[in-house]
């Protein structure tokens, strides 16, 4: 079974994602936050990884987690798939989108807005599993 590892903030995205995923017969993993991403990473073996970008105690911990993950050569080949509210839709000055992805900015091989429609998620997922 297809293991995805989700790490957000929001047990609320966790939740839907999850019921998203496993209802789509694939495995969750869910972190709350970016401390032992590596060890969990390591230690479940994901296939893909959907990362928030902004987290309340430190705006920059996505990003960081992005760079880890890429600069890992044993887990670097996992793809990352970014899911942000912080998207061309939010009314905050700033946002982020797919054309932000580069190897030292933002280090991933996807990104797509929150809320995202679960059949967009599942198509963008299947995409990088491929």
């Amino acid at each position: 079974m297809t293991r995805i590892l989700i790490i957000d903030d929001d047990p609320d995205i966790i939740d839907s994602l999850t019921m998203i995923l496993e209802g789509n017969q694939f495995e969750v993993v869910a972190l709350t936050d970016t401390i032992d991403l590596l060890d969990a990473t390591c230690s479940h073996h994901p296939d893909l990884i959907l990362l928030d970008i902004i987290f309340p105690d430190d705006p920059q911990a996505g990003f960081r987690a992005a760079r880890t993950l890429a600069s890992d050569p044993e887990i670097s080949a996992i793809p990352v798939l970014v899911l942000s509210a912080v998207n061309e839709r939010t009314n905050l000055g700033f946002s982020f989108s797919e054309q932000d992805i580069s190897d030292d900015f933002l280090p991933v091989q996807g990104f797509l807005e929150k809320p995202v429609e679960p059949a967009i998620l599942l198509d963008k997922i299947n995409q990088l599993l491929q």
